[in-house]
């Protein structure tokens, strides 16, 4: 990974954040980094220049869905991104097979193919490990839906017996309890591929 430099005021404008968009202006904290063959790579001081601004790997389209997870809004938007994770994991495990096959055929016993082998298989598990963990929040968020809905009838009605009381503190009680499972969810998938993700394949 090419080394990032974070400057605390720039002495000329740096145009444009590669993350957000915004204007690096004379005055402006901002971070560099120039990896070998590839542009200068330049974000403003609130952003983080990440591995797929610096990287030629394979890998960079996982590593921009990964970001894409992250940045996620609600929900549904997060079992979406996850999905779309799963598919461009898988595609990219196809891309390390196709290595692998070809130095093989060329290359009896050669060790790298050995490891784009590797690579492609544990690419292919969490491609199904994600996509298992998008049904999961699809399931996650129509319970969410469901329960916000009951909330909401039950305070339309105004109703304040012993019975709808009990219900209101069961419906917001698990509403905390799927919103830790989300939470969860999303840990478990970062421990599942942060090996993979984390790594700079050649």
């Amino acid at each position: 990974m090419a080394r990032t430099t974070f400057v605390k005021a720039a002495r000329k404008a740096q145009g444009k954040c590669r993350s957000c968009g915004a204007e690096i202006r004379v005055g402006d904290a901002y971070k560099w980094a120039h990896p070998r063959f590839k542009a200068k790579v330049v974000v403003c001081g609130k952003c983080q220049i990440t591995p797929s601004m610096t990287s030629s790997s394979k890998m960079v389209a996982v590593w921009e869905s990964v970001e894409a997870v992250n940045q996620a809004g609600d929900i549904r938007a997060r079992a979406d991104a996850i999905r779309a994770l799963a598919e461009t994991t898988r595609e990219v495990s196809e891309e390390y097979q196709e290595s692998a096959d070809n130095q093989s055929e060329y290359f009896p016993n050669s060790e790298i193919a050995e490891q784009n082998e590797e690579r492609a298989q544990n690419l292919e598990q969490w491609a199904d490990e994600l996509e298992e963990a998008a049904e999961e929040v699809d399931g996650i968020a129509d319970e969410l839906d469901e329960l916000d809905s009951e909330k909401t009838n039950l305070e339309e009605e105004g109703e304040k017996d012993e019975t709808t009381e009990e219900r209101r503190t069961e419906i917001e009680t698990r509403l905390e309890e799927l919103e830790r499972e989300i939470e969860d969810k999303q840990s478990e998938g970062e421990e599942a591929g942060e090996d993979i993700v984390g790594s700079s394949p050649e």
